[in-house]
């Protein structure tokens, strides 16, 4: 059978397994080995579905001696059977890795011939990814019950996570699906994890050199609509795993039928989705909120409702804990009140410190505003949504616009001068220098080149960069809104939008003039727009890291080129210098035309005829082979019966399409269009460019 088949089945069989989380663990890079693992996670793609695609998903064989009457891989089914060897998985793992296709490897496996031997060999892959090639990405292996605790331990060592899988929430209907499997026989080695983090965390308090057992944790998922068992059975299973085993994450798995003929299961022609995501709002109130399970569900009342999330579920069951004072309830009360989440509970706490809190301020919060107003109160409450200038200050920072704001300076129009400055981030601080020198007060202050229009008689003062005084005005920065201020300026410029030079500006001056204080800089209209630019390419930034796709144009020289919404090179460089570090690798902005090279020491801004690169360098056969096995896994992920296209192309917009090789036809891959094998040499770095220069200091 040809390799891409066996991928297309096992992968097939391994998509019903809902964790592909690659977070919760940070593993630096080895000396002369490839890879990190990021705590925050990263997603390279996503399914028909809307899954997230971080690791690459795969079963070491379909075989199985096991008649689990809910799997599709069970003994009795008339299937394809096959395998993967050893050194097929790991080539193809590291070869996907450099191409940034995945985060990791998640490992699971049919159980053949017993436990024991069904362990060893996953230890075994991955084993050899880590002392043998140095692999530092993310591993997750599935733990077989009944396998023995040395090889769990031996598990953990090599694995970021670990799970055992539940599968069905009661013992009693566990056992009538499949006669080898019992909740005791599960548990028992999720204990045998549990006790070996703690024996390692307390190892590490003692040696820092200490090997670290599985630092993400362990989890476990549970098949939701296969037996009859309640939301409140299920969450009282869940709520026990957290407290007793300390599991990171339970996954919540809607029943999708792949036997229709086992009598045992029910006839279900749709998953129960709303169920499922219900489950997994309910899983969060628990582990993060604060929440009992008895504040969800109760033994007379054991399921979730459909129509309303839980959290607003209790806040309308419980009328006489509401409506919470915003400036006097403590965090545990917060956090009850639909609409405030974790983070906008911290910012209420830390901002009723300086003052109290007003309906217009509750933007400032993060927190959805609409719906926790019928549960809070505060000053200001009278006053209909519309009618405030919450409204209305909501509607201008949240639309693009590339209209400059005017300033709110006493002087008439006709006396301020539109400044406008050049030599990008350095030419912007250094423009803010000259203004406050020079006590202007610019009605625009905008980058050369901007298509505002000027009018005949407008007084206008071009500035040109100074290194100096961007140096001065970056520290003062720091004085005045700190280290995140700055970083929220920085990244705001990024954006490219014309408003952003007004914007800084308007910032400063409103702080100084003591408009705003220090710590309050973020109440200014200006800067809550400043950080909405912000926001923007900070989730475009991490977006790149994930859809950005390497292609191997020479031996050992990757080429990505990226058509991003803004200029994140500068926030995605640190990441591939890290995840690649001693390779040759080049990222190019293709819709600003310049990119970053990497010569396997140091990083140098770049600018060069992509389209003559690419002529010169068209898609070699083994990249072209990669490609399309990654194609093929990535078709056979997806779940017909969880299709959501609109969730789809949310989380993976069309414009990214033509550069992901899943997205593109498989004959783009057989018929040279993109890299093909003939000599050539990285690109000569160039002087760096001022677009892709960082903020002084």
């Amino acid at each position: 059978m040809e390799l891409s088949e066996r991928l297309s089945l096992l992968a097939g069989s391994a998509r019903y397994d809902a964790s592909c989380a690659s977070s919760g663990s940070i593993r630096r890079r080895e000396p002369g080995g490839i890879g990190i693992a990021a705590a925050c996670g990263i997603c390279h793609s996503y399914t028909e579905d809307g899954r997230c695609v971080s690791l690459f998903k795969i079963l070491l064989t379909n075989h199985c001696v096991y008649d689990c009457a809910y799997c599709i891989n069970r003994e009795s089914n008339d299937i394809r059977r096959t395998a993967l060897t050893r050194r097929e998985l790991v080539v193809l793992t590291l070869h996907f890795y450099q191409r940034n296709y995945i985060e990791g490897l998640f490992l699971s496996s049919g159980i053949f011939q017993s436990p024991d031997a069904t362990m060893e060999r996953l230890v075994r892959v991955a084993r050899e990814l880590r002392e043998k090639h140095r692999f530092c990405g993310y591993i997750h292996l599935k733990c077989i019950p009944g396998a023995s605790e040395d090889l769990l331990r031996q598990a953990g060592v090599y694995a970021d996570r670990l799970s055992v899988n539940i599968e069905i929430p009661t013992d009693e209907n566990l056992r009538r699906l499949t006669a080898r499997k019992s909740h005791d026989g599960i548990l028992k080695p999720m204990g045998v994890i549990r006790d070996s983090i703690l024996e390692s965390r307390d190892e590490r308090r003692r040696f820092a050199s200490a090997p670290i057992y599985s630092p993400a944790g362990q989890s476990t998922q549970l098949v939701i609509g296969a037996t009859p068992e309640s939301d409140y059975e299920i969450l009282r299973l869940a709520d026990r795993l957290y407290r007793l085993e300390g599991l990171r994450r339970v996954y919540y798995s809607a029943y999708v039928s792949v036997n229709p003929m086992d009598s045992r299961l029910p006839a279900c022609h749709e998953p129960p989705l709303r169920r499922e995501n219900r489950l997994y709002q309910a899983d969060w109130l628990l582990r993060l909120y604060g929440f009992e399970l008895e504040d969800l569900l109760t033994p007379s009342q054991p399921h979730l409702a459909l129509d309303a999330d839980p959290k607003l579920a209790y806040a309308l069951g419980h009328s006489e804990l509401f409506p919470v004072d915003i400036n006097r309830a403590e965090r545990e009360m917060l956090l009850r009140v639909p609409g405030i989440g974790l983070r906008g509970a911290g910012r209420i706490l830390e901002l009723r410190r300086q003052r109290c809190l007003h309906i217009e301020h509750l933007r400032e919060t993060g927190i959805v505003v609409k719906r926790a107003l019928p549960f809070i109160v505060c000053p200001g409450m009278s006053a209909t949504p519309s009618s405030t200038s919450l409204g209305a200050s909501k509607t201008r920072s949240s639309r693009r616009s590339t209209t400059v704001p005017r300033s709110h300076c006493k002087a008439p129009p006709e006396n301020c001068p539109t400044v406008i400055y050049g030599g990008g981030f350095a030419g912007l601080l250094s423009a803010i220098f000259d203004i406050f020198s020079h006590q202007w007060k610019p009605d625009r202050v905008l980058p050369r080149g901007s298509p505002v229009q000027m009018s005949l008689n407008e007084k206008v003062v071009s500035l040109n960069p100074d290194a100096g005084k961007a140096a001065r005005v970056w520290h003062r920065f720091g004085e005045i809104f700190g280290e995140a201020g700055r970083k929220t300026i920085y990244r705001a410029h990024l954006s490219g939008e014309g408003v952003v030079g007004h914007l800084v500006y308007g910032a400063v001056a409103e702080t100084i003039r003591g408009m705003q204080s220090a710590t309050s800089s973020s109440s200014s209209d200006y800067f809550r727009q400043l950080e909405s630019l912000s926001s923007r390419v900070g989730r475009e930034a991490h977006r790149m890291r994930g859809l950005l796709r390497f292609e191997e144009v020479s031996k050992g020289f990757l080429a990505a080129s990226i058509n991003p919404r803004y200029d994140v090179i500068p926030l995605i460089q640190d990441h591939f210098e890290q995840r690649y570090a001693g390779r040759q690798w080049m990222i190019y902005d293709i819709c600003r035309d310049h990119g970053l090279y990497y010569d396997g020491v140091e990083s140098h801004m770049i600018r060069i005829d992509w389209e003559s690169f690419r002529a010169a360098h068209r898609g070699a056969a083994e990249e072209l082979n990669l490609q399309y096995l990654w194609k093929k896994y990535y078709d056979a992920l997806g779940i017909p019966e969880r299709a959501n296209n609109h969730l789809h192309l949310q989380k993976l917009p069309r414009r990214y399409w033509p550069l992901l090789p899943e997205k593109r036809s498989s004959a783009n891959h057989i018929d040279g269009q993109h890299f093909h094998e003939q000599p050539g040499r990285p690109p000569r770095p160039e002087s760096q460019q001022a677009a892709g220069a960082g903020p002084p200091g």
